[in-house]
């Protein structure tokens, strides 16, 4: 079964609504993002009759509002509170309004995040809003969204996204810093060799079934501080950038699900005053 978490099904709910929905009338203007017709709908499938504040002062969304390359737009989403125990972000939604899927990814953040941030890439099918939905410990939600003129990146034809079979789930952490600090939060990145195929790519085979990551889960010292179940909204050779916080040596644990059920594994034990990859 490739659906099988309850944030998996909120995904394809999303999808299924929509899928025949996507419109091709590109506003050179900027929308207002209080009147979007997509937007209902998506908001009730997927927070009922929740309210949702502005999330001003809790998150916020940067990317470029015109994407030289639809099929591969940079987005990074950043909290603005601390990751305390008591007042967190627990999980971050992200939508892109007028995907096919639009639910590009639920994650999920913990204290040991050190802070809720997450900075990947989207593929557009055609001019969007982009939403983040903050969601807090207690239960309120938060939002911030951005408009960006971008089209064709999830029907682009998928033939440079060919990866041979053998190096399908390689993966490897880069990090920003030299060094790390117990105690203090430092950013990784998670880069995955996989091909995240879309099924709506001109030359995908249609009597397949389309092959992309459908889940990440990230560990250090065996807590979490990050994890999504995602889709073909993000771009071919997923890669995902956050914070952890480590207070000790430990071990940091990727592991990543695809629709063929094939599970990859990748760790990396770190310690302070020990040299980073990729710092």
């Amino acid at each position: 079964m490739l659906w099988k978490s309850t944030g998996a099904r909120l995904l394809m709910a999303a999808f299924l609504v929509l899928v025949t929905g996507v419109s091709l009338a590109n506003e050179m203007a900027e929308p207002d993002p209080a009147k979007s017709q997509y937007w209902p709908t998506i908001r009730q499938m997927m927070f009922g009759d929740r309210e949702i504040l502005d999330g001003k002062d809790v998150i916020h969304v940067y990317l470029s509002t015109r994407a030289a390359d639809a099929a591969s737009v940079p987005v990074s989403i950043k909290g603005q509170i601390d990751q305390t125990p008591d007042h967190y972000i627990k999980n971050i939604y992200l939508i892109v309004e007028r995907n096919p899927s639009p639910a590009a990814g639920i994650f999920h953040f913990t204290p040991e995040s050190g802070r809720a941030q997450l900075e990947t890439r989207l593929r557009f099918e055609d001019y969007s809003f982009v939403r983040a939905i903050a969601e807090m410990n207690d239960g309120t939600l938060y939002m911030a969204s951005r408009w960006v003129k971008a089209a064709g990146g999830c029907s682009a034809p998928g033939g440079r996204f060919r990866i041979p079979e053998n190096l399908i789930g390689q993966m490897k952490f880069k990090f920003m810093d030299a060094m790390l600090e117990y105690g203090k939060p430092i950013l990784v990145q998670l880069m995955i060799r996989h091909p995240n195929e879309s099924a709506l790519a001109m030359d995908f085979d249609g009597d397949k079934v389309p092959r992309f990551v459908r889940s990440v889960k990230v560990t250090y010292d065996g807590k979490l501080v990050m994890s999504g179940e995602v889709d073909f909204s993000i771009s071919d050779n997923p890669s995902f950038r956050f914070f952890f916080r480590p207070e000790k040596e430990g071990v940091l644990d990727a592991v990543v699900e695809d629709t063929y059920d094939r599970v990859y594994h990748h760790r990396l034990t770190v310690s302070e005053g020990v040299p980073l990859p990729g710092g």
